[in-house]
């Protein structure tokens, strides 16, 4: 039987040599897809481990503190900076006693103390009589403007020699009070738990070691001071600086006489007729025109430094008089930002946009002078402070908490153990500010380079600092209440590494937590950031676009589903193109010894002898891909310096193995069929040779024949329709793929490393699709070398008759283009849910390709037919 095999390859040499190159093609493309699909894979998952881990799994919420933006999937980067409080004590211990808890780590935003820094001497006044005028004005500079953020103005009255009323808006202490420039400054305080903390960032080994600078004790706690509301509390200080900005003092005297008795009388008077009631920091004195004396311009930075510095100077409690209330109180909370959806400028690099707009601050509870904020801002305050039902007299109706610091150690932000991989950095604004670039101005033209927009400590500001204050929950407890928690931060045992198991897990907790405490938990773990652009507003006028790095939530797992997704239909379609390859091949074998098949069995030979056959050959040629392979997949392990991989050695034998046994049980299907006589008769099935239609045109010549021939040309359009499906799955997979990675930077990191994949699998299924098709239409032209010979043999050109075959190549490629869109389609709808009917890009080429395909597969059968010599033709077939 082997001898009989290897005799009638000789004698078909050129069908053998096409055999075997669709052989050798089989084998190199299942080789290079499962090598490159195991790498591009392995790859993917490599990469989505190392960004699985993150600085938390799951973050804790109040409820009703979710923002809009959450239903497409995004948290904006700082977002739980305006969240303050609405956690109970007993809500964050119930979810640390859950057994998946690893970590929990609240956040406590206790709020803005008006902290204050002196600067000795650093206001000259003159000494002349008259009324003098301290402006004090704080500006921040947030990128787009140098924003005011506070201003207080004042009256001192200088060489007094009348009674001045009580109710008079003016100050008449002596004038050296006042000598000494006061910067207050908004200072953020935010309370942790330090074991909890040191657990899952490392603040501990972020504290400094010099100058008795330690980290938190068990003894460390809150204490109550000696006054009402006063508040003693053990802090960690970052002595460093994020903001921009500076304090301007300008000291005038006001162009009204006040040198005699009578003018100083008479001005009193007409204060007092026109403001009866006293308000030094609304006095009508500040309409009076005036002259400047000094102008001083202190920075922010060195205000900070200043305060910091003398907190860290003294390391037990800190007393700070009452009487100078706006240096020790906790004032007010900031809330978040209200970011509202618009239309992107440009869409192909901003899937995303918002706008964010300035408005008159607003802050609820607020009783006294609005001077000490800005006019206008981003977010909206509310006031700690709490209504006394009784006030003694002289005793302002509203109490403040006073807070003491007791300055335990110093801490680095930059050293806490947090990762800051771009690709999956998560929002941690205790320790660094969120960020920003104006990448488009006022009019919408880009900014090149971007420049990047600094934070400030502006409360109400576009991007708030981080706290330079860090104390212990229970001080957050003994200020702000029970509910004083505003996140907790979660690290889950046993979601280490990237899989569907993990995600199950952590939604299981995430569900456990909303049901038993009623908060919102929404799990970050594989989350990772995504450009998105803001629009600024104020006013109604466009400052600029700003691009940040909004948290993708997710991203990983929904990366590590697509494209799992994706390989995996890419391995079964290039499978399908295979196995169809096979059987298309083997089905013309057989048309083509249908006659030698017959005299065989005609001469005696059993049935079960020519399976025999085919069963060696079908045995020959999948030893020959495992040989192919082998090599392939030793130059796979050279070029990169690894060990062979036997289970791809294995899966490629079995798969090439299980392929041409179904051709063989194809073929040996097809042997069933043969009846001696009439194959040696028509040498095809006789009923299917006949189709009525009229011969017109060239056109209907060529569809009677693909009619005629419907089983071999049914399988034509199969083996390109496959490729077909193949190619416009791929498509789809990248444009969907680019749809879901490059909306994140972890997503475009891994899109870089899954290209070339999918463009040997794409360029194998065309040539095997190409191959397939040339062999189907050359057994056609075979065949037909009689009906060939009588065309030209009646006036025929060659170039009519190459026509004639290309036409067919044609028509069998268009059909192909409409049977691989619907079975795409189809696989599309059942992976993804969805049918892409407003591609008309992808539909385009999914018909135009298999046209080209069914052309090139025509070239060399129509140069054969062209060849066809009619006497001969004729003079054989007589």
């Amino acid at each position: 039987m082997l001898r009989f095999v290897l005799n009638h390859w000789r004698r078909q040499r050129f069908k053998f040599i096409l055999t075997l190159v669709g052989a050798l093609i089989i084998s190199a493309g299942l080789s290079l897809m499962f090598n490159l699909t195991d790498s591009s894979q392995g790859t993917v998952e490599q990469t989505l481990q190392k960004k699985w881990s993150s600085a938390y799994d799951i973050v804790v919420r109040p409820k009703g503190s979710q923002m809009a933006t959450e239903a497409s999937d995004l948290l904006e980067p700082n977002y739980l900076n305006g969240i303050n409080g609405g956690i109970s004590f007993q809500q964050y211990e119930d979810i640390k006693q859950m057994k998946e808890i690893d970590i929990a780590a609240p956040i406590a935003v206790m709020g803005y103390a008006n902290s204050y820094a002196t600067f000795e001497n650093a206001l000259k006044f003159p000494t002349s009589p008259g009324i003098y005028r301290l402006t004090e004005t704080n500006y921040t500079q947030n990128g787009f403007t140098n924003e005011r953020q506070s201003k207080t103005v004042i009256h001192i009255a200088q060489g007094t020699k009348v009674s001045v009323p009580e109710n008079a808006s003016f100050f008449n202490e002596p004038i050296d009070s006042f000598k000494n420039a006061i910067a207050r400054n908004p200072v953020l305080i935010v309370g942790i738990d330090p074991v909890q903390e040191a657990r899952l960032v490392g603040l501990d080994q972020s504290v400094r070691s010099s100058n008795n600078s330690r980290y938190f004790e068990n003894t460390d706690h809150h204490e109550s001071g000696n006054y009402p509301d006063e508040h003693i509390i053990p802090v960690l200080i970052n002595p460093n600086s994020f903001n921009q900005g500076n304090y301007e003092y300008t000291i005038e005297r006001l162009n009204a006489p006040f040198a005699t008795e009578q003018d100083q009388q008479k001005l009193i008077d007409e204060l007092i007729r026109k403001q009866p009631k006293r308000s030094v920091l609304d006095s009508v004195l500040a309409t009076y025109p005036a002259k400047t004396l000094q102008h001083l311009e202190i920075p922010t930075s060195k205000v900070e430094e200043t305060y910091l510095k003398t907190l860290i100077e003294k390391t037990n409690s800190i007393y700070l008089d009452m009487s100078s209330a706006e240096g020790a109180q906790l004032l007010y909370k900031s809330g978040p930002l209200q970011f509202k959806s618009t239309t992107s400028p440009y869409p192909s690099r901003w899937d995303t946009a918002y706008e964010v707009s300035a408005s008159p601050t607003k802050i609820k509870g607020w009783e006294y002078s609005k001077k000490l904020f800005p006019n206008k801002g981003f977010r909206t305050l509310e006031s700690i402070g709490r209504k006394v039902k009784k006030p003694k007299p002289g005793e302002v109706d509203t109490a403040f908490p006073y807070l003491s610091f007791k300055v335990i150690g110093l801490y680095d932000p930059n050293k806490i153990n947090v990762s800051k991989d771009p690709l999956n950095e998560l929002p941690m604004e205790t320790y660094r500010p969120s960020s920003a670039d104006l990448v488009l101005d006022a009019e919408g033209k880009p900014v090149n380079p971007a420049q990047p927009i600094d934070t400030s400590g502006n409360p109400v500001g576009l991007l708030t600092s981080s706290p330079n204050i860090l104390t212990t929950l229970d001080s957050a407890l003994a200020v702000n209440g029970k509910q004083a928690i505003s996140s907790i931060r979660l690290k889950v045992k046993g979601a280490a590494t990237v899989s569907e198991q993990s995600e199950q897990l952590l939604q299981d907790v995430k569900k456990q937590i909303e049901q038993e405490t009623g908060l919102v938990a929404t799990i970050t773990k594989g989350s990772s950031p995504q450009p998105v652009v803001t629009k600024v507003v104020d006013d109604g006028k466009t400052l600029g676009w700003i691009e940040q790095p909004w948290i993708h939530i997710g991203a990983a797992m929904t990366i590590f589903r697509e494209t799992s997704v994706g390989f995996s239909g890419v391995i079964f379609a290039m499978l399908a193109v295979a196995i169809v390859y096979v059987l298309a091949t083997s089905y013309v074998s057989m048309l083509a010894r249908r006659k030698e098949f017959a005299v065989l069995l005609a001469l005696g030979w059993r049935t079960k002898d020519l399976y025999k056959i085919v069963v060696i050959e079908a045995a020959i040629l999948a030893g020959f891909v495992s040989i192919v392979a082998l090599l392939v997949e030793s130059i796979f392990s050279y070029v990169r310096n690894e060990t062979m991989n036997v289970l791809s050695l294995v899966l490629i034998a079995g798969f090439s193995t299980l392929i041409y046994l179904t051709g063989a049980a194809w073929s040996a299907w097809t042997i069933r069929q043969i009846s001696p006589y009439e194959a040696i008769k028509t040498g095809e099935y006789a009923a299917s040779s006949h189709i009525k239609l009229g011969l017109r045109s060239t056109f209907t010549l060529a569809l009677k024949e693909i009619f005629g021939k419907w089983k071999r040309n049914a399988l034509s359009i199969l083996s390109i329709a496959l490729p077909t499906a193949l190619l416009t799955f791929f498509l789809f997979v990248t444009f969907h793929l680019q749809g879901v990675l490059y909306t994140s930077w972890l997503g475009q990191f891994v899109a870089l490393q899954v290209g070339p994949m999918h463009y040997v699998t794409m360029g194998v299924a065309i040539t095997i699709a190409i191959l397939t098709t040339g062999e189907i239409m050359w057994q056609n032209v075979t065949d037909r070398r009689a009906s060939l010979a009588i065309l030209k043999a009646v006036g025929w050109t060659n170039r009519s008759i190459r026509q004639l075959i290309l036409l067919e190549g044609m028509m069998i490629g268009f059909v192909a283009g409409l049977v691989g869109l619907s079975i795409s389609y189809l696989t599309i709808y059942v992976l993804y849910d969805l049918v892409p009917w407003d591609e008309p890009l992808l539909i385009g080429v999914s018909l135009a390709l298999p046209i080209l395909f069914g052309t090139i597969a025509s070239l060399l059968p129509a140069q054969i037919a062209a060849r066809v010599n009619p006497y001969q033709e004729l003079k054989d077939a007589g």
